[in-house]
């Protein structure tokens, strides 16, 4: 029996042993956990700082490799009113990337997202660089020079896009191709790609050559941005419909993003009027639309040559059947039942028209023309009308209001360019 117990209590003291040898490795290996942490992420003492990096960003890939994968994962609710106006179940957000070429600034991208939060649908208006408008207060060019034109700024892109579409802009946003190429590199270090015919030419904004070939290939972030970005002259719609093309598989990469931390560090990369929330809302309702409800488009358009040069004019025969299965706000009507304005500038101060464009409500006028008026001598706004039509007088009246100032007067007239001539006076200039 003492030989039995005694056996017994030797093992008993082996496994004891085995147990205090594994405690011992356990924590050796805490601690020198503990120090790699330390030098590398906090002291930063090198190489422990790259390799810390390295780390780092292995374990944040494989966290999300498991949270796509989990079965049981509860997906976040998209809130409209994170990203809503008050009061509205629409949305729309005018996004725009620039690029620099030879000290100058041009827009490559213009999309208007436009949300419908009751049944969770979006649309993504792709408009084509070279599309040739007749923006408010300065004339007719190119959408890819407004924001040279205007200073670096965008307000006369978003004037021009809510005349053309007839609907209103509720936000905007807009960065660089580097600032996409900042974001892509975030999302990974690779990027799938389907290119339709082969793509061949040097970006001077991003530095970059591309000679992609037809068929499935695996870019990294640079090159993904000037393929999204950069087209050679002329080519300027198929880089609209590649940017459609691309757009559901772009979101894709956000879903299981926390859009909210993503937001709070990359906000201050872009020139916008939303928030940080309102961003992150956004980006998370179309980040979760898939299939049908997500509609990435091209605004028809009709070859026209210009300057000896082949541009593009929106197609007004397709335009107002396309805004209203696109565009989703509540504000946008026909196009076609839109009263057509004339601006003209009677009192010389540069940029009236784009003034007096913001103070117009554009889903119930749209701008046809704009430019200088007889003189720069005119101290009252008149408001010319050219129909007996009762629907265009009440609409004069409205006009009117929204400018807060104005003599309407009634006159016949050949031409059919506009309903209504607005010859701005320095009443409105002086507001």
């Amino acid at each position: 029996m003492a030989e039995y117990v005694g056996y017994r209590t030797q093992k008993r003291m082996q496994q004891q042993k085995k147990k205090h040898k594994l405690w011992k490795w356990l924590v050796a290996l805490v601690v020198l956990i503990a120090i790699f942490v330390i030098l590398g992420a906090a002291v930063k003492v090198a190489p422990f700082d790259k390799a810390w990096t390295k780390t780092a960003h292995g374990f944040t890939w494989l966290g999300r490799q498991i949270k796509s994968a989990w079965p049981l994962k509860s997906s976040k609710k998209v809130v409209a009113a994170d990203f809503l106006p008050e009061g509205k179940k629409t949305a729309n957000y005018l996004l725009s990337i620039t690029k620099q070429i030879d000290g100058a600034t041009f827009q490559s991208t213009v999309v208007l997202a436009s949300y419908d939060s009751k049944a969770r649908t979006g649309s993504l208006i792709f408009l084509p660089s070279d599309l040739l408008v007749n923006t408010p207060g300065m004339g007719t060019d190119q959408l890819s020079n407004l924001v040279e034109t205007d200073d670096q700024k965008i307000s006369s892109t978003l004037v021009t896009v809510e005349n053309v579409l007839g609907t209103q802009v509720d936000r905007y946003v807009m960065g660089t191709d580097r600032d996409l190429r900042m974001i892509l590199m975030q999302l990974g270090d690779k990027f799938p790609v389907d290119v339709t015919s082969r793509v061949s030419f040097e970006d001077p904004s991003l530095g970059v050559t591309l000679d992609l070939k037809p068929g499935r290939q695996t870019v990294d972030a640079t090159t993904l941005a000037s393929y999204l970005t950069y087209c050679p002259a002329g080519k300027e719609v198929d880089l609209a419909m590649t940017q459609a093309a691309y757009a559901p598989q772009f979101l894709a990469m956000f879903r299981g993003v926390d859009t909210g931390k993503f937001m709070a560090k990359n906000g201050n990369l872009f020139d916008t009027n939303a928030s940080n929330k309102e961003l992150a809302g956004m980006l998370s309702a179309y980040a979760s639309l898939k299939g049908s409800s997500l509609q990435p488009v091209v605004l028809p358009v009709k070859e026209f040559k210009f300057e000896k040069t082949v541009v593009h004019r929106v197609d007004t025969t397709a335009l107002p059947a396309f805004v209203k299965k696109y565009v989703k706000s509540g504000s946008t009507v026909n196009a076609a039942k839109r009263v057509r304005l004339e601006l003209l500038n009677g009192c010389g101060v540069p940029g009236i028209g784009a003034k007096a464009s913001a103070a117009i409500d554009l889903a119930k006028f749209q701008v046809v023309n704009s430019g200088n008026a007889d003189n720069f001598n005119h101290p009252d706004t008149l408001i010319i009308v050219y129909s007996a039509d009762p629907n265009i007088l009440a609409a004069a009246n409205q006009l009117r209001n929204e400018l807060e100032v104005g003599t309407i007067q009634q006159q016949q007239s050949s031409q059919t360019v506009s309903d209504i001539s607005v010859i701005i006076g320095k009443d409105f200039a002086s507001k």
